[in-house]
C-alpha cells in the first residue's frame, strides 16, 4: 500500500536462498517435528492454520469507493475475515465499522501515512479505537518538502528518500511511538522497496529500526516490496524476528516496461517460495497476515484475490 500512488535484487533473490538459512530453517522444523508435542503437531498443520486469512483493503480501494458494504461482503464470501484498512472510502470511523461489523469483518489494523499521523496524531489514535484496531501502522514514510510528485509514486519516492529523509522519518518515528503505545494501541511501521536502496551502506529501513524500541514501534513486513527493493524477503523476516508482528502478502515477477522493472502478480506467481517465508513467520509468532494485490490490475482484483486465498490456503 502507498499514497500513490501506484534494481534488481542480488541473483534471484527467494529462488536463491542461502543453503545456510535453509539449513536453518530445515534444522528448525525437524526439532520440532522430533520433538513431539504441541511444537510438532503445530508444525505438521497446514501452514495457513495458523492465521485467519487478511486482506489490505487498498487492493479494493476503487471498488469500496463504489460501494463499501457490497465489496466487504464480496470480501467474507471470497473467504478473507479480516482486513486492514488504508482509508475509509469517505466514511467516518464508526460507520465504516458498521459496515465491518455487518459484513462479519474484523479490522485489527489500520494505515495511516506519516505526514497525517505528524499532523492529526490523536484523530488518528481516536479512529484506530472505533474501528475496533489493535494496531496502528506508518503506512508510508513522508517525503522532504522538496518533494515533486513526477510520475508514478513510487518512482518519485525512490527519488526523494534520501538518506537524510530516512534519518528524519526515524527520528519522528521515535518521536510518536511512544504516544501511540501511551493510547493503548500497538504502533508499526510498513515498508515500501525505498527502505532497502543502500545509501553508501547505510538503508533507510536500518536507521528506523536502530532509531526506534521495540516496544513502541513493531515491524510489518511488506514481502513483495523486500523482493523489489533488493533484500532478501526470508533474510528480512528472520533477521528481524523478534519486531516482526504482521506481513503483507503480495509477489512480483520482473518486468521491463514497468516503472521499477518489476510487475504485480498473484500470490504464488512470482518470485518468492512462500513455504518457508510462511513457515518461518510461523515460528516466530507473526500474528496477522494481509494479503495485497497491487496495479497494474491485468484482471479483476476479486479473482487475484480468490487466487491469492486458494494458494495459501493449499500450502
Amino acid at each position: 500500500m502507498d499514497d500513490r500512488r501506484d534494481w534488481t535484487p542480488r541473483r534471484s533473490v527467494l529462488s536463491d536462498v542461502s543453503r545456510r538459512r535453509a539449513l536453518t530453517l530445515m534444522g528448525a522444523g525437524a526439532i520440532g517435528l522430533a520433538g513431539g508435542g504441541a511444537a510438532g503437531a503445530e508444525l505438521t498443520k497446514p501452514i495457513m492454520s495458523t492465521w485467519p486469512v487478511g486482506v489490505q483493503l487498498w487492493s479494493v480501494n476503487a471498488e469500496l469507493h463504489k460501494d463499501a458494504p457490497g465489496t466487504l461482503k464480496a470480501l467474507k464470501a471470497n473467504g478473507y475475515d479480516v482486513v486492514e484498512t488504508a482509508g475509509l472510502a469517505g466514511l467516518t470511523a464508526p460507520a465504516f465499522r458498521r459496515v465491518l461489523d455487518d459484513s462479519g469483518l474484523t479490522c485489527p489494523s489500520a494505515h495511516v501515512p506519516m505526514a497525517v499521523l505528524l499532523s492529526d496524531l490523536d484523530p488518528c489514535i481516536e479512529e484506530a479505537h472505533a474501528l475496533g484496531c489493535q494496531y496502528l501502522v506508518c503506512a508510508s514514510p513522508r517525503p522532504p518538502p522538496s518533494f515533486k510528485m513526477t510520475g508514478d509514486w513510487v518512482s518519485a519516492m525512490k527519488r526523494a528518500m534520501t538518506l537524510d529523509a530516512w534519518k528524519s522519518n526515524a527520528d519522528e518515528l521515535a518521536r510518536i511511538a511512544p504516544s501511540v503505545t501511551k493510547a493503548g494501541l500497538k504502533f508499526a511501521y510498513h515498508n515500501h522497496f525505498m527502505e532497502f536502496i543502500d545509501h553508501d551502506g547505510v538503508k533507510g529501513y536500518d536507521l528506523i529500526v536502530r532509531a526506534t524500541d521495540p516496544a513502541h514501534l513493531r515491524l510489518e513486513i511488506d514481502l513483495g516490496w523486500v523482493l523489489v527493493g533488493g533484500a532478501d524477503p526470508l533474510d528480512v523476516l528472520v533477521k528481524h524476528a523478534d519486531r516482526v508482528d504482521m506481513l503483507h502478502i503480495k509477489d512480483f515477477v520482473r518486468d521491463p516496461d514497468q516503472s521499477l522493472g518489476w510487475r504485480s502478480v498473484d500470490v504464488g506467481q512470482g518470485l518468492i517460495d512462500w513455504r518457508p517465508v510462511l513457515g518461518a513467520a510461523r515460528r516466530q509468532g507473526v500474528k496477522y497476515l494481509f494479503v495485497e494485490q497491487e496495479a497494474p490490475y491485468v484482471k479483476p482484483v476479486f479473482s487475484s484475490l480468490a487466487a491469492a486465498r486458494g494458494f495459501l490456503t493449499a500450502l
